[in-house]
């Protein structure tokens, strides 16, 4: 796009204008004064000061993204994954310190009851992005490189704390720039992220059923399988167990095999309970079924 193209012009000084005034005290006079184009050619573009700011919205919202796809992009290995989500938050607190007035613009209008006219173009890029996202996380959870989870707690989980420190430097709440705080941001996401799975004792063994251990395992071992669900997807249908040794004390679940069926919606796993030697205990048979309604899924 041209420098002087007139919505590119319209749009630069809409944006200064809502900045100086606010959006409410702002009109199209100010506007057209700023921009230094006809009234006619300001109309022939926008029909009203909404139309304008929806625009300058998605604006926003493309160059925002486009800048997080590209995070993603500069590391794809799973050895990569937490300089990605590093990247990743950088790029939040930089992308608000460089484009201030939009950010802040875009902070007051982009409300979640707002219904702007553009919609469709917002969600558009929206799912684009979360695509994105969800390819680049997908085969890391699947690895056990990070926890799988709805794209919703993703997002929250890395960019939510880096929202909060964007709108108290933006309200002048706190002065020191946005990107310093981005090391112990991004080192917070990736503690969210990064699989925590602490070995259970022996006493907790005890106090936990053979059954309850086997089936929080499948359960597991299903939304592993299925990288677009998450563990709170799935349900045991079905449990059952044969004791392998009458000796051993089972401590941990090991899976031995796990397949997938019914196109994603049926998991049947082979999960043993072993000793502190490695000596199968006990042996359970699990079907888990997937829940129809997928948060994960409506996300995308």
């Amino acid at each position: 796009m041209s420098k002087r193209d007139p919505k590119q012009i319209i749009l630069d000084a809409a944006l200064s204008t809502f900045a100086k005034l606010g959006f409410e005290h702002a009109t199209t006079g100010h506007i057209l004064a700023r921009a230094g184009v006809s009234n006619g050619a300001l109309f022939h573009h926008f029909p009203s000061k909404d139309a304008i700011a929806e625009a300058l919205y998605v604006r926003g919202i493309a160059s925002y993204q486009d800048g997080l796809i590209r995070a993603l992009e500069r590391h794809r290995d799973r050895e990569a994954a937490h300089a990605t989500i590093k990247s990743a938050v950088r790029h939040h607190l930089a992308w608000v310190e460089a484009n201030r007035d939009l950010a802040q613009f875009m902070y007051e209008r982009g409300r979640p009851d707002w219904q702007p006219a553009q919609g469709a173009a917002v969600r558009k890029l929206n799912r684009s992005t979360a695509l994105h996202v969800r390819d680049w996380i997908a085969p890391l959870a699947a690895a056990g490189v990070v926890r799988d989870l709805p794209l919703a707690v993703i997002a929250a989980c890395v960019v939510g704390p880096a929202h909060f420190v964007a709108r108290r430097w933006l309200s002048g709440l706190i002065t020191a720039r946005p990107t310093s705080f981005a090391d112990a941001l991004a080192e917070a996401a990736w503690a969210a992220l990064a699989p925590s799975k602490p070995r259970r004792s022996q006493a907790y063994s005890h106090r936990v059923s053979p059954a309850a251990l086997i089936e929080v395992a499948a359960v597991e071992a299903a939304c592993a399988a299925c990288p677009t669900s998450a563990c709170e997807d799935w349900t045991v249908a079905q449990l059952s167990m044969t004791r392998l040794s009458p000796t051993a004390a089972p401590q941990v679940a090991q899976l031995q095999s796990i397949r997938v069926e019914a196109e994603g919606r049926v998991a049947v796993a082979d999960i043993d309970l072993v000793d502190d030697k490695g000596n199968a205990a006990t042996r359970g048979h699990v079907v888990c079924l997937r829940s129809s309604s997928n948060p994960r899924a409506e996300a995308e």
